[in-house]
């Protein structure tokens, strides 16, 4: 997360490095998701935000419990 963020400024970025750096555990790094995806949209655009957000998933396999994982949409056959 520090390494998607450090090539970016403003502080905004600041704070949520700060806020990634202090993390208690895994769950707090997972929540901060949602923060880290806004500030690389703001930076980067969507889709590529979601690109980089996309690759940090697969860290979290293992260290949370499995209800908290990345959500799977399914699409409903017509």
């Amino acid at each position: 997360m520090l390494s998607l963020l450090q090539v970016h400024t403003g502080q905004n970025v600041q704070r949520l490095m700060q806020r990634v750096r202090f993390a208690e555990d895994v769950e707090a790094l997972w929540y901060l998701r949602q923060d880290l995806l806004a500030a690389l949209s703001e930076a980067d655009g969507e889709l590529e935000a979601r690109r980089q957000v996309k690759q940090i998933n697969c860290m979290f396999k293992g260290g949370l419990p499995n209800t908290m994982g990345p959500r799977v949409h399914q699409r409903f056959p017509v």
